[in-house]
């Protein structure tokens, strides 16, 4: 059996290095010419196979050292020079060969799918850099020579993916641009709050942008697109508009442009499910350290990063009447996520869940800052992406180990779920240690309704029964809680005057006989009223 590869030329060492030590290892080098890789031959017992140069063969079935021996003598007879073999690899008297050493435990047709998709990989990788961008290169010279102006190509990240000739025409911004290989987040920043996005999206005409500074020159940019998707743009560095012809040319180099993005994201989507699947397992805590090898994250530490909108303010009918369209929406935001991991952390692997979107993201063994790395890449995508919308991520780890994925896992939902919560305000990427407060108190608001329990007990009932449910005396032993006891901090946040709030302090220990020198009183009461917040707070937004 022989199974059709790759155009692309893939060294054995490379290969082997490239899956990893879990599930293969280099045990003889060999002296054959080696040359590149290119097929998968299975050399089951029984079934012939069609050995070739290039060949990976697959010795299925050998054990011995005569079935070894017979094999590399019709591997030499054929010109193929690869044997992978399952441990223990029987001696070996032949040392034309490169002999690879499967992993006992690994299933020959994952090993076979690990091996071609490698070569897949490989292929695809010469294509994009050999071809398509040094076409997207050429494509900007052509650009340059037919506007007259010095143009980047930048995806819908503001990456650089391209640039022409003619740069030193332009301005310190452009400069900037090109050698940190994307346009600044100030400059991103300041491009929002004009509009100028928003302009690009809402036309497929060239729109002219004036200059900024008297330093900077002016631009004129087009959306490059594929059906109503933005790919990215066509920024040309002007002293003013264009004309009517220039125009016309810029507008017709976009279709081509989208063309060669479309080949720099493209992937098999037989690869890119069956990654999400296994992605999917190792988050689960399903998956053999062999199995989890194969997405390449790393030995290193691996944080989760777990992303949905917070929660709208409807529920019922219309509810489920905008389910379509959260789905949509989530999909979108996980292929612009993964399209944004591609290019800017590769060592990671996406899963699109249901309602929630989570990365695996690994980083090198020596990586001593691997939680803020990843909350400060969370906000770098969602500062480059205006499809984020009102996104939020909770970021939990790091995990030393695959078997720790699971839990980091369970804990940025957890804090996912309390990040999405409407009385929850704040920042819109944060960590499972920044969540925790708010965790333990959605746990103990679960806790209190399983059990039946009244919201308040004790002082903080007698003192609701005097006055109501959200009375001023409630209200100021909240902000005299949250204040941590300093009385004029909490009557400034009630602007109200200190005696006042003295008075009132008074008012509630003789309504509710709360103790307020009972560490556990004042705790309990503290409690239920963080809890009342946090209930309070998801009725406003559903309402």
């Amino acid at each position: 059996m022989r199974e059709s590869g790759a155009r692309g030329h893939l060294p054995v060492r490379q290969l082997v290095d490239n899956i990893g030590p879990a599930l293969l290892r280099l045990v003889q080098e060999g002296t054959g010419s080696g040359g590149p890789l290119t097929d998968i031959a299975i050399h089951a017992p029984g079934a012939p196979a069609q050995l070739g140069p290039g060949c990976v063969v697959l010795g299925v079935g050998v054990t011995t050292e005569a079935e070894l021996r017979e094999l590399t003598a019709a591997m030499s007879q054929a010109g193929a020079e690869v044997l992978a073999v399952k441990a223990p690899v029987p001696p070996s008297t032949d040392d034309r060969p490169a002999i690879i050493e499967v992993n006992q435990g690994a299933s020959w047709m994952h090993v076979a799918t690990t091996v071609r998709e490698q070569l897949l990989e490989y292929a695809r990788t010469r294509v994009r850099s050999a071809g398509s961008g040094a076409e997207l290169f050429a494509l900007a010279n052509a650009v340059y020579e037919a506007v007259g102006a010095p143009v980047t190509i930048e995806d819908r990240f503001s990456a650089l993916v391209a640039w022409s000739e003619g740069q030193d025409r332009t301005d310190s911004e452009r400069i900037e641009s090109i050698l940190g290989r994307a346009v600044h987040q100030r400059t991103l920043a300041e491009q929002r709050e004009r509009q100028e996005f928003e302009r690009l999206h809402a036309s497929t005409e060239p729109v002219y942008m004036e200059a900024t500074g008297a330093d900077q020159l002016a631009r004129v940019a087009i959306a490059v697109r594929a059906g109503s998707d933005v790919l990215g743009y066509i920024w040309a560095a002007v002293t003013g508009p264009l004309d009517e012809a220039a125009t016309a040319r810029l507008r017709e180099f976009a279709p081509v442009v989208a063309l060669q993005l479309v080949g720099l994201r493209t992937e098999t989507s037989y690869a890119r499910r069956q990654r999400g699947e296994l992605a999917a397992a190792v988050l689960g805590g399903a998956a053999d350290p062999v199995e989890a090898s194969r997405l390449q994250l790393g030995s290193g530490p691996v944080c989760v990063l777990a992303a949905a909108p917070r929660l709208a303010g409807r529920t019922g009918s219309d509810a489920s009447g905008s389910d379509a369209l959260d789905a949509a929406g989530l999909r979108r935001f996980a292929d612009t996520l993964e399209y944004f991991l591609a290019a800017v952390h590769p060592r990671s692997a996406l899963v699109a869940g249901t309602g929630v979107v989570y990365v695996l993201a690994g980083w090198p063994p020596e990586h001593a800052t691997a939680l803020e790395s990843a909350a400060a890449l969370a906000r770098d995508f969602l500062a480059r992406t205006p499809l984020a919308g009102d996104y939020v991520v909770a970021v939990g780890g790091p995990a030393e180990s695959m078997g720790r994925i699971a839990d980091v896992r369970a804990q940025a939902d957890a804090a996912l779920r309390a990040l999405r919560h409407p009385a929850v305000r704040g920042p819109a990427v944060r960590t499972v240690e920044d969540m925790a407060l708010a965790v333990l108190l959605l746990h103990l608001a679960d806790a209190t309704e399983s059990l039946g329990l009244p919201d308040a007990c004790g002082a903080l009932h007698r003192l609701r029964r005097e006055e109501g449910q959200d009375g001023p005396l409630a209200a100021t032993l909240a902000a005299y809680l949250a204040a941590a006891g300093a009385t004029d901090t909490a009557a400034e946040a009630l602007h109200i005057h200190p005696n006042t709030m003295r008075y009132r302090l008074r008012r509630i220990r003789e309504v509710s006989g709360l103790d307020f020198t009972d560490a556990d009183a004042m705790l309990l009461v503290h409690l239920q009223l963080r809890v009342r917040e946090l209930r309070t707070g998801a009725c406003q937004g559903s309402g």
